[in-house]
């Protein structure tokens, strides 16, 4: 048993690494030579993983041959854009100005349900309120709405508006995020401080965000959420 316990923490070290090494898309949004790529290593790791006989060594070669081999096919991909076509495929224009592109559906193998429930997702009930929609290569739907279907913009009325920040997270689930303090510049007593002000202790806050307008995001565990914006000298 503990000779399986072993190999299986082995395996796995080693496909959690390479699949690491392969990218975030391949957490994510599968290419069809990806989405192979990644049967095939989880088929080459369950077979000396439970078979003591076989050599670990049987696994870990095939694997790794697999991920040459997959770093070689994405190299050619980025260079050539033959092969980036002949392995991914490209995007399909599914409706124009309205109208159903009925060859391209037939070549997708995808039936009118289909891309009616696609554009419902999208929150689109007609192709009619659709300008452009597109099976990408990964096989998410992409949707231009007609300009009387889009909301309205700040740049349709002529509003100017600053440019967002992205939020920092200082406190999740009640411990303070040093590196995140540390960018920001903010300090760990005056946030206590701050906190005492709104009957808050640290181990009260599930979430606590600032942005760079000073805006200032709580969540306690057991309250509803706050939010305000603050002076630089409070925080």
């Amino acid at each position: 048993m503990l000779i399986i316990f072993l190999r299986s923490v082995i395996l796995y070290i080693s496909l959690f690494v390479l699949m690491r090494l392969m990218g975030k898309r391949q957490l994510s949004e599968l290419q069809p030579f990806e989405f192979v790529i990644t049967l095939i290593l989880a088929d080459l790791a369950c077979v000396p993983m439970a078979e003591i006989p076989i050599p670990l060594t049987y696994g870990l070669i095939p694997i790794f041959s697999i991920f040459m081999l997959h770093i070689l096919i994405s190299l050619l991909s980025v260079k050539s854009i033959k092969m980036r076509k002949l392995l991914n495929g490209t995007p399909q224009i599914i409706i124009n100005n309205g109208s159903l592109c009925f060859s391209n559906i037939k070549k997708l193998g995808m039936h009118t349900n289909d891309i009616l429930e696609g554009l419902r997702n999208k929150g689109f009930f007609s192709p009619l309120d659709v300008e452009f929609a597109i099976v990408e290569t990964n096989g998410k739907l992409s949707v231009l709405p007609k300009s009387h279907s889009r909301p309205t913009t700040p740049k349709d009325m002529n509003i100017s508006l600053p440019a967002p920040s992205l939020p920092v997270s200082l406190i999740t689930e009640g411990k303070f995020l040093r590196d995140n303090l540390i960018s920001y510049g903010a300090d760990e007593n005056k946030i206590k401080a701050f906190l005492k002000k709104q009957r808050l202790n640290l181990k009260d806050i599930m979430l606590f965000t600032i942005d760079g307008e000073k805006t200032v995001y709580i969540q306690p565990y057991h309250e509803s959420f706050r939010t305000m914006t603050v002076s630089p000298e409070e925080l």
